[in-house]
């Protein structure tokens, strides 16, 4: 355990010490409204024009968190055409936190998960540069907004953020969930049907079909919870967890411990620590979805 955490705070020395231009999230402003459900429905509203709405929940059951799950046809494409592990980026999730009587509206970066996943994909890079834009161009149009457009979260570089390993996992470790099953409809046809039944806690939030893949969304209450106590909900938009199906039905996941490391980075290296064991819980938990 020595060890393990000793490789942890190297990682957090060294990651701190690049200069830094990209951030996780943005929050776009705060509405000043106690109805949380009505601030939820002007978001969605708002998006409507340019974005298609696609699914929303509320990540460990909180009432007062709400994400929505958006497609913006123009990235999902540029995403389609990269493929593989761009596939990981393409949730656009828009976040809705009720604290008080204030909500909070923001969403996770795109050009941040671009350059997480596909790195020098510079047709991709700026499809997600202008989806950032379109996003907080219409989230302003939220009725009682307050914009601020002001960034938050793990501060870092293109390069940086397109090399992190976290103890040794990347998105070059990803692993199988499910077998080859030869198509992807085969595959999403085993994967629902486990998810009907509830396997292991998992619940689908959203299924995006593209042209030979699929991702994914799940929600498990008690692991987003446990998230939270590492970062905070204001990391509402690190969820849910996203399985990718490509590659004659293979169904893959992220290492949990890397896809932490992208999302709660900014929660510092003692939070980890606390709560060593999460991550290979929820790997442990997927893998088990389709024994």
């Amino acid at each position: 355990m020595r060890k393990l955490l000793l490789a942890i705070a190297v990682f957090f020395f060294m990651v701190g010490t690049s200069l830094a231009d990209l951030r996780t999230f943005e929050l776009v402003g705060t509405v000043s409204n106690p109805n949380h459900a009505a601030v939820v429905k002007s978001v969605e509203s708002a998006l409507s024009g340019g974005f298609k709405v696609l699914g929303s929940y509320n990540p460990g059951k909180i009432s007062d968190l709400t994400v929505v799950i958006v497609e913006y046809k123009q990235y999902f494409n540029a995403v389609d055409n990269v493929g593989r592990y761009a596939f990981y980026a393409v949730p656009l999730r828009v976040g809705i936190q009720k604290k008080g009587n204030v909500n909070n509206v923001m969403f996770v970066n795109p050009v941040y998960l671009v350059d997480a996943f596909a790195k020098g994909k510079t047709k991709l890079e700026k499809v997600a540069k202008k989806t950032k834009k379109a996003l907080e161009k219409a989230l302003s149009k939220v009725r009682g907004i307050k914009v601020e457009n002001k960034p938050f979260g793990y501060s870092t570089t293109p390069d940086e953020i397109g090399n992190w390993q976290m103890m040794g996992q990347s998105i070059y470790t990803i692993y199988e969930v499910g077998h080859k099953y030869g198509s992807v409809d085969v595959a999403l046809k085993a994967l629902n049907a486990s998810l009907l039944k509830g396997t292991n806690g998992w619940k689908k939030v959203y299924e995006i079909k593209f042209k030979d893949a699929a991702v994914v969304g799940l929600s498990n209450a008690k692991y987003e919870n446990e998230a939270f106590q590492i970062g905070g909900d204001n990391h509402l938009c690190a969820f849910p967890i996203e399985l990718v199906v490509y590659d004659n039905g293979k169904i893959k996941a992220l290492p949990e411990m890397y896809r932490m490391s992208i999302y709660f980075m900014d929660a510092g290296m003692s939070a980890f620590a606390a709560h060593m064991s999460m991550p290979s819980e929820i790997d442990s938990s997927l893998k088990g979805l389709l024994k």
